[in-house]
């Protein structure tokens, strides 16, 4: 069994607060995170049969508590290997708190998503020994429906990397320099 089949092995087998974790582990700067070593990872790129313009690369996840995966940038096999930019994961039977978030990464604000609705939960920055520079959460819930934020479920985690905090409708983003 190679080392990523392993991994892959091992994060299947996790409940969603220990996935999390170890997901920020693989994340961290001194594991030299790339997008071909986290597509081999997480999944095979799911078909595009109608060729829909695609800004991130959709995957099939071999963990399936996740309906789907996207990284950033969307890379041919044959393609040399580049910093992820973006990274996200979103599953039905994925469930984790913001509480759980917020007790690892302190700093985060909330904004309402004027494009979709609802509410982002943002956590910048994060602590610099890590390679993604914020994560970020959504619910549907707009923010004055949220009685206790810390007991708020989510169903995906979006990992984001780069230097320059940007906002646009849809909330708040990382960008590369």
């Amino acid at each position: 069994m190679t080392d990523i089949q392993q991994i892959r092995k091992k994060l299947a087998s996790l409940t969603d607060l220990e996935w999390f974790d170890t997901i920020c582990d693989i994340l961290k700067k001194e594991n030299n995170p790339t997008t071909h070593r986290l597509t081999d990872i997480i999944g095979t790129e799911k078909p595009n049969p109608n060729n829909e313009i695609r800004g991130s690369k959709f995957l099939d996840t071999y963990d399936k508590r996740f309906k789907g995966a996207c990284i950033n940038p969307s890379l041919s096999i044959d393609d040399p290997d580049h910093p992820i930019d973006y990274l996200g994961f979103w599953g039905d039977t994925f469930k984790i708190t913001i509480g759980d978030i917020s007790a690892r990464f302190k700093d985060y604000k909330t904004q309402i998503n004027t494009y979709d609705g609802g509410t982002q939960i943002f956590f910048y920055p994060v602590p610099k020994d890590f390679e993604f520079t914020a994560i970020d959460c959504w619910t549907n819930k707009n923010e004055d429906e949220i009685d206790n934020l810390a007991d708020l479920q989510v169903g995906g985690v979006t990992f984001r990397f780069g230097d320059n905090l940007v906002q646009g409708r849809d909330g708040f983003g990382m960008r590369r320099k």
